[in-house]
């Protein structure tokens, strides 16, 4: 029976599985014959193949029942004949096509797509499918459809989070978003400096800021966090410093937007929070940030009552639009916005 689903965060409309429900029927060894994965989050599409693979073929038949070939390489005709084949010395074979989109005479696929071949296991692999055409809706008809899609910014720092948890280890949620802020969503370079990570820490089980910062190659002066504190601080002039230092170093400024609004939700958060959870304990954990910093959250609150917050998210609002589009220098758009979240409204009225 088809299936589609979407992965990772949201739901499929009609069968509501996640990618955890995938990967729990390949280890049980329930597969179905055709699958169709697509999306920008190619990494993650690679993940569920490779544990497909994993379980659904014996290591030591692997090499006479596995292909694995590329669209823009091969025609539908190859396909059909790499599929009609008979396993050898196994249960089933397996079928991995890259690129589908770049196949041609993809219509030649019909037959064994309306009717799969049930020793064999077809997988596509496609950026974009237009499901309007012929060819996608019988794969939506007859096969398991799942998209992969990039996750949202505030996405990423959860997803790395449960990805150290996955592999035997636990990262505080700043070493998290210390690792997004420097790498990005890209989450195959953020599998690269988690498994820096892992050499560098050893039998250690924590993941601290300290080792991203030693690892990652972030300074320790010259961060998104020092930036944040600097402007908890309302502090102007260091606030310009560590911008102006992470800037020349390659920080992305849109990058920098991103982990700056999510800072300045959290103080927004915090003026509702706090009047009915004192307790510091709750506190760090209805925010998502270690009880060390919670203090430090409180005092930046009380520097930024709800009416200058507005101002604050303004001002993020339009120099994220300004990079985007205006194409006016980083350092000249960022002083710009520091400006108008430091200093005192009378300060910014026109004369």
């Amino acid at each position: 029976m088809a299936m589609r689903v979407t992965f990772p965060m949201a739901k499929s409309k009609l069968k509501g599985l996640t990618v955890e429900d995938l990967e729990t029927s390949f280890r049980n060894e329930k597969f179905s014959s055709l699958y169709l994965l697509y999306g920008e989050e190619d990494f993650l599409s690679d993940q569920v193949v490779d544990l497909l693979v994993e379980k659904a073929l014996d290591e030591s038949t692997k090499s006479f029942n596995l292909d694995v070939v590329s669209g823009g390489d091969v025609d539908a005709r190859d396909i059909v004949s790499l599929v009609s084949a008979f396993p050898m010395i196994a249960e089933r074979r397996v079928v991995v096509v890259r690129d589908f989109d770049r196949m041609p005479n993809k219509d030649l696929l019909l037959p064994v797509i309306d009717n799969p071949v049930s020793s064999t296991i077809l997988i596509l692999l496609a950026s974009r499918p237009d499901f309007r055409t012929k060819i996608y809706k019988a794969l939506e008809e007859h096969g398991t459809v799942a998209e992969f899609k990039r996750l949202y910014d505030n996405e990423v720092p959860r997803w790395i989070s449960k990805r150290i948890e996955k592999l035997g280890k636990k990262a505080i949620p700043e070493a998290s978003e210390l690792i997004q802020a420097h790498v990005g969503r890209s989450l195959r370079e953020i599998q690269n400096e988690i498994d820096k990570l892992f050499i560098y820490v050893g039998e250690k089980e924590i993941i601290d800021i300290d080792d991203v910062n030693n690892v990652v190659g972030i300074s320790k002066q010259y961060n998104i966090f020092e930036l944040q504190r600097s402007i908890g601080e309302r502090d102007l002039a260091r606030t310009m410093e560590i911008a102006e230092h992470m800037l020349d170093a390659g920080e992305s400024p849109l990058g920098m937007i991103v982990m700056l609004t999510r800072y300045f939700q959290k103080l927004w958060l915090l003026q509702e929070l706090r009047i009915d959870h004192p307790n510091d304990g709750k506190l760090s954990a209805l925010l998502g940030v270690n009880p060390f910093f919670v203090r430090e959250y409180l005092e930046a609150a009380r520097r930024y009552p709800s009416d200058h917050l507005e101002r604050c998210f303004e001002a993020l609002v339009t120099a994220d639009e300004s990079l985007k589009s205006t194409g006016a220098g980083p350092k000249f758009v960022l002083t710009l916005m520091f400006f108008q979240i430091l200093r005192p409204q009378q300060q910014l009225q026109p004369t």
